[in-house]
């Protein structure tokens, strides 16, 4: 039986059935809206968001399991990652520790709407510098969030702020860098009727 969590391709189906049968053609934003109106729903963000919370990638006590892919990021101190994924990015820690349970180096999961990432102090697992694309509708508030705790809280040093969005031929981005040279670069569609996407 599907669920909220077959709405995608409960789309695709619908899609094909009308076209099929009535030869009616629709585009796949709205299927989905049609869709999400059918698990009762105002609209597709609505129930794209609700579907996070659902699945246990978002909200209180997710673990972070319904995530398929979780980038691994290196880290060099374990209290300035916390300062900037906790108390700047706002994600949550899943939880963290020795990674052999007794002095070894720090290993632990934080995750956002839906985004969890792996952090080490283990040189061989991962080296600095990687960048992470993350899609986002929102982006003018995530800026002013973001910005806004950079003045309350000493996340990189002095010298280094949150850019204003930029347009690019995909969307519009802003790239922040964490303390140790790994980046993040969010996305939002120029259009979000055709792509949408939940809030970060």
């Amino acid at each position: 039986m599907r669920t909220f969590r077959d709405a995608k391709t409960m789309a695709k189906t619908l899609r094909a059935e009308l076209l099929g049968r009535k030869e009616t053609e629709i585009s796949h934003s709205e299927a989905l809206e049609i869709v999400s109106r059918q698990f009762g729903h105002d609209n597709w963000n609505v129930m794209a968001a609700k579907t996070e919370q659902l699945s246990g990638i978002d909200g209180d006590g997710g673990s972070g399991a319904g995530v398929i892919t979780i980038p691994v990021l290196r880290i060099f101190d374990v209290e300035q990652a916390k300062t900037f994924y906790v108390d700047f990015l706002g994600c949550r820690l899943d939880f963290g520790g020795p990674s052999d349970g007794q002095d070894g180096p720090f290993y632990g999961q934080v995750t956002r709407s839906g985004s969890t990432f792996h952090l080490t102090e283990t040189g061989y697992v991962a080296s600095p510098g990687a960048t992470i694309g993350i899609w986002t509708a929102g982006l003018d508030r995530l800026h002013d969030e973001l910005n806004e705790k950079r003045t309350r809280m000493d996340v990189w040093g002095p010298g280094v702020w949150v850019p204003w969005p930029e347009d690019a031929p995909w969307a519009r981005v802003m790239t922040i860098s964490d303390p140790f040279g790994n980046s993040f670069r969010f996305m939002e569609p120029h259009d979000l009727k055709t792509q949408p996407t939940p809030r970060w």
